[in-house]
């Protein structure tokens, strides 16, 4: 066994000649370059020129814990225009609203989500980058989540919200990141994507798509016991178990398929006018027996998402199952890291916590104690609660073009071939209506809820005119803005007028937020800091459905 003397004086002997250090260095530079994929005519183009090797950005992010700072500092730094290398994968963050307008309308552009991991487990069908399958799909997916078909899903949802929630009324507290993940986890699975099980254990399946959603954000490295490697195999054994459940309905749409002469368009027009057909004989039925309401719609997320499949030619019975997890996953980790973010951010604000409570008194002595639509309307401090809390922590981080044309942002032209990222943080530090343009500060006063919460959380703003942030970017925007925003504002307003009216909600550890160790793609808190403790209201105002 060497000895560590001799090893350091070995070492200490070689960095000794100039040459071998000179080596080095320029070695450790061209694996820097490399990584960066800065190669040719891209050395021009605004930096950082130099990152860590495969980590990229992530080291400098892991430093600070805060997007937006990061965020902000580059483009103080650079301009509208900087390169910004994650999860393996590098792409130029654009600022300049202008260039992105065509960018985000599919002109010049391609929605895609270029992140190998997520590509590997959720597969590449073109629901988002091709537009013959992405206007069928989003028809589709409209139907069932907003509208009528977002009315209908109304008592699954809350009825799903209110088991949850009487479970921690019992235990007086609530484990939030844990939390938001079980809730969005049945609601996509029990109501959202509408799955019927037939032989499949739900538990079982529940905890491998946990298994299954847990390597989607990290690096594509297949090691033993790996997040990924484990998410892999997860995928294989969903697929394997949910074949005999999609045989059915893989063979009715392949029938619908043929019957619409293979036509995207025609396809999504015979579903929509079925479920038309299918209301209107509930609605007919109804009025004949005396019953107030109609069944759920039969078109839901999953029977979009494998029209679009179809669509796409990807027709095999083993593509099917991939409609049940795609669907589960948009629907839950969209929930769960909204909810987080928004649980704790209100947790956090005594004040918006008074508010949304006087409002909901309000809406009950309106409207009743039911949360009907027509109450969940009259909510508007709430949901500008919860927009106020999605700018400052968007629970998404952006969205990525890759460009089949250039496109010029200011002094700086980005050739095709290049992937453009448009980010929420920053796009918000650099709101028009909230930023006064002072790049003297390391997060501008409007996004610092660090070291600022009352100052920055505000959700007063969204309820002016005058005070409205011009720019929200949380849920996308342009043609691929996220299809069940709608839905997401139902979820929220639904669970959070649930706690206010009953509880009092205290973090235990007030800046477990700050404390998160993972801030991108989502925010993680670090196990055992986000407890959240329910306080019983000694006026509480009734929850129908509510067991307490």
């Amino acid at each position: 066994m060497l000895e560590p003397e001799l090893v350091a004086s070995g070492l200490r002997g070689l960095l000794a000649d100039p040459r071998i250090v000179c080596t080095l260095v320029v070695g450790l530079v061209a694996l820097a370059l490399w990584a960066s994929g800065i190669v040719g005519n891209k050395l021009h183009l605004p930096g950082p020129h130099i990152t860590w090797p495969f980590l990229g950005d992530a080291v400098e992010l892991g430093i600070t814990s805060d997007l937006s700072r990061l965020m902000f500092s580059r483009f103080k730094k650079y301009g509208n225009v900087f390169r910004l290398s994650m999860l393996g994968h590098t792409a130029f963050v654009v600022s300049d609203e202008v260039a992105l307008r065509g960018v985000l309308s599919d002109d010049g552009a391609i929605a895609t989500i270029p992140f190998r991991a997520f590509s590997d487990l959720m597969g590449e069908y073109g629901t988002q980058s091709v537009k013959e399958i992405h206007g069928p799909w989003r028809k589709l997916i409209l139907a069932a989540v907003s509208g009528r078909g977002l009315a209908e899903l109304l008592p699954g949802v809350a009825g799903v919200m209110a088991r949850h929630v009487a479970g921690w009324a019992k235990a007086g507290r609530v484990e939030l990141f844990r939390a938001a993940h079980g809730m969005g986890l049945d609601l996509s699975t029990d109501v959202i994507a509408n799955v019927h099980f037939e032989s499949l254990d739900r538990d079982w399946f529940k905890q491998q798509m946990r298994t299954f959603t847990a390597g989607m954000w990290g690096l594509p490295v297949r090691l033993p016991g790996s997040d990924y490697s484990a998410a892999l195999a997860a995928k294989e054994r969903l697929i394997a178990a949910l074949m005999p459940e999609m045989r059915q309905a893989h063979a009715a749409m392949l029938r619908r398929w043929e019957a619409a002469g293979r036509s995207g368009a025609a396809l999504a027009g015979a579903l929509l006018d079925e479920q038309e057909r299918q209301r209107e004989a509930a609605r007919q039925a109804a009025a004949a027996g005396g019953q107030h309401k109609a069944p759920p719609p039969d078109l839901s997320i999953k029977e979009a998402m494998l029209t679009a499949y179809f669509i796409g030619g990807h027709t095999a019975l083993r593509d099917a199952p991939m409609t049940i997890l795609n669907a589960v996953v948009a629907a839950a980790d969209t929930t769960r890291f909204s909810l987080f973010t928004f649980w704790a951010m209100v947790a956090q604000s005594p004040r918006v916590q008074d508010a949304i409570f006087a409002e909901q008194q309000q809406v009950v002595a309106a409207h009743g104690p039911e949360l009907t639509p027509a109450a969940l309307a009259a909510m508007p401090y709430l949901e500008a609660a919860f927009k106020e809390a999605m700018r400052l922590l968007p629970s998404g981080g952006g969205a990525v073009r890759h460009l089949t044309k250039e496109l010029r942002a200011g002094n700086v032209t980005l050739p095709a071939g290049e992937w453009v990222w448009y980010h929420p943080h920053l796009m918000h530090c650099i709101d028009p209506v909230l930023w006064d343009g002072d790049t003297s500060v390391d997060v501008p006063a409007h996004m610092d809820w660090r070291n600022n919460l009352e100052g920055a959380y505000r959700p007063e703003r969204w309820l002016s005119e005058e005070t409205r942030p011009k720019y929200y970017y949380t849920f996308g925007s342009g043609m691929h803005l996220c299809a069940g925003v709608q839905l997401v504002y139902m979820e929220v307003k639904l669970v959070m007028a649930m706690l206010v009216r009953r509880f009092r909600l205290r973090l235990p550890v007030p800046d477990m937020l700050t404390r998160c160790t993972r801030v991108f793609p989502f925010m993680q808190p670090v196990p055992g800091t986000d407890h959240v403790e329910l306080l019983p209201r000694e006026q509480p105002l009734p929850v129908p459905g509510l067991d307490l």
